[in-house]
């Protein structure tokens, strides 16, 4: 409300969005069908259309509010986690990601009909990429916080190690749907986080700085001193 006026159109936008969040959530994504948004909502194919042009706006939209939901299920809609350490935070989205039933199976199923097209529909690639890089910078800002107040025990960078945790995550959230019956959730818990703590935090191997006048190239035989 602006001025004291309802803004219409926000609120039948919402209310789409809502119908198409309850028919994914009820029936599977597979069914989501501009017809199944009309019965749900109570409008014409022009009231909806009107709104939304086409399905795949929707989807977006949906997209949206189910990232705003699972953020605020945590208590902190623009920032989830940030009180929490790095590990701390890996510990939870591992539980989040391998939780039976999943915590968030439609947003997961959106997710994954966004990948099998991001080939061709640009908008889905840019909607995932712009989320997968803000999850990347947010681990990479916390593991930054983290090895200023706790050196890590090697050069690390902190991007390289957020991008492999995320293909971490997003390779056991495939196989937790594939086969959930595969993954030993408390044993792949420990596992990541026992690797993660290991290589950022214990001291890595440090190599003897090799002495020119006597380092010797591979196959070549050492020079006798005095003859011998």
């Amino acid at each position: 409300m602006k001025n004291g006026r309802v803004n219409i159109g926000s609120i039948r936008r919402e209310q789409i969005v809502d119908a198409a969040v309850s028919v994914i959530a009820e029936q599977g994504i597979q069914n989501l069908s501009l017809s199944e948004i009309e019965n749900k909502v109570g409008m014409s194919r022009g009231q909806l259309t009107y709104y939304y042009k086409t399905k795949e706006e929707i989807l977006l939209a949906v997209f949206d509010r189910l990232l705003h939901l699972m953020c605020e299920q945590h208590g902190e809609p623009e920032h989830p986690f940030a009180h929490l350490d790095w590990l701390e935070v890996v510990r939870h989205l591992l539980d989040m990601i391998l939780q039976d039933p999943p915590a968030h199976p439609e947003f997961h199923a959106l997710q994954y009909t966004f990948l099998s097209q991001i080939s061709h529909r640009e908008d889905f690639r840019a909607k995932l990429a712009g989320l997968y890089e803000e999850w990347r910078s947010n681990m990479v800002e916390g593991l930054k916080r983290d090895t200023k107040k706790r050196p890590a025990g090697r050069k690390v960078s902190p991007r390289a190690m957020a991008t492999l945790v995320q293909a971490i995550l997003h390779g056991l959230a495939m196989q937790k749907a594939a086969d959930p019956q595969a993954i030993d959730t408390r044993a792949i818990v420990h596992l990541c986080l026992d690797m993660l703590d290991t290589y950022l935090w214990v001291p890595g191997p440090k190599t003897k700085p090799s002495n020119s006048r006597t380092a010797k190239k591979p196959g070549e035989v050492p020079h006798e001193r005095n003859g011998k």
